[in-house]
């Protein structure tokens, strides 16, 4: 799948969206979590004879829902051309051009106001380095 390269405009203004959809995945993610605990329980407590089975049937089918909802918001989200890495942080890439032809990625996660980092292919969030020593090619 070929990279969609962002400006920090686009990229800036995909955030109120963005925003969004990580709120959500992670709510998702915590319910599927959630759920999951429950089903081990249940599995506990059908080892040791409890009548739970049903219950257990019907836990899992909620969890399925979950994970099947779960997968469609992280499918929209990189649908939109970004790049999730952490949806705990709320983590996304933005694929961008630099000046000298080189891909970097502008990064931002949830709890940034706007996108003021960016860093290499190859040095990830702990290479993040302030936007404004990445000369834009932007108004």
């Amino acid at each position: 799948m070929a990279l969609r390269y962002f400006d920090l405009a686009e990229a800036s203004a995909l955030l109120p969206r963005l925003r969004d959809m990580l709120g959500g995945l992670r709510r998702l993610r915590d319910e599927a979590v959630l759920k999951k605990t429950e089903l081990d329980l249940l599995w506990q407590q059908l080892e040791h004879g409890a009548p739970v089975l049903a219950r257990l049937g019907d836990e899992q089918q909620t969890l399925d829902r979950v994970t099947t909802r779960l997968v469609a918001v992280a499918r929209e989200i990189e649908g939109t051309g970004c790049i999730l890495r952490d949806v705990d942080r709320g983590l996304v890439d933005f694929a961008h051009r630099a000046r000298d032809g080189a891909t970097v990625f502008l990064c931002w996660h949830l709890d940034e106001p706007a996108i003021a980092f960016w860093h290499g292919v190859n040095e990830g969030y702990g290479g993040r380095r302030p936007i404004a020593d990445l000369r834009l090619d932007e108004p």
